[in-house]
């Protein structure tokens, strides 16, 4: 709960730096998103990126996460994990690429697809069993579409991502749990551009 508030409050003095400064001012190429959700499965989502190109329609940035994953994922995730099973994502650690399409020239909010390349581990401790850690190499593409609500500044983005695993380490490798191959996740997103 300290994360969730220490969080919030972060968040809303970003949105009031930015919504302070004035329009005239060159474009914010940094852009920091934050997943609401994650807050409420005891962890956090978030992620930092910089639009490298004048017309801003490419960026590159880091995805981090760690959450309780919820029952509904548990089965589609895993293979041979009950729905009793706890199921922690422990870390993942991600670079992340965007490319915004300029659809709607006269409009800031456009759709745009990206990628998220990198590594995770999941701890599983199925009920009167010990915990197995599974990490595996993820690469997610997405797409999405920035919708502004403030400006040039705050932003709503819903994604839809299509989660591949590759490969997997176990700590114990007599365990029958395995993570799948394939996963769709839909997303929303905070964001705020500095």
């Amino acid at each position: 709960m300290v994360k969730v508030i220490v969080l919030t409050a972060i968040f809303a003095f970003l949105c009031g730096t930015a919504s302070a400064q004035s329009d005239s001012t060159k474009d914010r190429d940094l852009q920091i998103e934050i997943e609401p959700a994650s807050f409420i499965l005891k962890g956090y989502a978030a992620s930092v990126s910089y639009r490298l190109t004048k017309d801003n329609n490419f960026s590159l940035g880091l995805y981090s996460a760690l959450l309780d994953v919820p029952g509904w994922a548990k089965t589609q995730i895993f293979d041979n994990v009950a729905d009793t099973t706890k199921v922690r994502l422990g870390f993942e650690m991600a670079l992340m690429a965007r490319y915004k399409f300029r659809i709607f020239k006269q409009w800031e909010s456009n759709p745009y697809v990206g990628a998220l390349m990198g590594w995770e581990y999941f701890d599983v401790t199925p009920v009167g069993m010990p915990t197995v850690r599974l990490s595996t190499v993820v690469l997610t593409p997405y797409l999405g579409y920035e919708i502004y609500l403030i400006k040039k500044i705050l932003y709503i983005n819903p994604q839809l991502r299509a989660v591949f695993y590759v490969g997997q380490n176990s700590n114990m490798t007599t365990r029958p749990e395995r993570i799948g191959s394939f996963f769709m996740l839909p997303q929303i997103s905070l964001g705020i551009r500095l």
